[in-house]
């Protein structure tokens, strides 16, 4: 069944979510679960706390959606190049900031299965991978951008709150 997508102004997208310690059932559900809500969402990425879950995972699909990725615990282990690029996030919909981020990264991590991965991305992808793990630790789109960049966009993000609180 598709989750409850978090909008910004929930408190569990701003926590540091803690580690997958059982790779079993329950996370092959979670994992089920966050994938219809990917689909249905029609984003490209979605981290665990944007469902409520403050668990270390992730799923990334390239931009044709022929893999997509599950990654448990992920850590980056090498980034290369920058670029600037229009972002958006499923807890912020109909924004879209400009943000700077690697162009290359390799992470390591954990498949469902508990198996040891390392996946390499590059463009998109890579754009991708970086914004979830943000979502991993707690980090938002705006906590990218300055005071001055946020004004345009103040009162979409107070909208946001508002539709928190309801």
């Amino acid at each position: 069944m598709a989750q409850k997508i978090r909008l910004y102004g929930n408190p569990v997208l701003q926590k540091v979510s803690a580690p997958v310690e059982e790779f079993g059932k329950k996370l092959r559900s979670l994992i089920e679960g966050m994938e219809k809500t990917l689909h249905t969402s029609g984003g490209i990425g979605l981290a665990a706390p944007q469902i409520g879950v403050s668990l270390r995972l992730f799923l990334a699909s390239d931009r044709e959606g022929k893999r997509l990725h599950r990654i448990i615990n992920p850590v980056i282990v090498e980034m290369e190049g920058s670029d600037i690029d229009m972002e958006g996030c499923l807890s912020f919909p109909e924004i879209y900031l400009s943000i700077s981020r690697p162009t290359r990264v390799v992470i390591e991590g954990f498949g469902p299965n508990g198996k040891k991965i390392v996946r390499e991305a590059k463009g998109l992808l890579a754009r991708c991978f970086l914004h979830e793990i943000d979502h991993l630790n707690g980090t938002l789109i705006i906590d990218h951008i300055s005071p001055e960049e946020r004004i345009p966009w103040e009162e979409e993000i107070a909208k946001l709150l508002q539709q928190k609180r309801r």
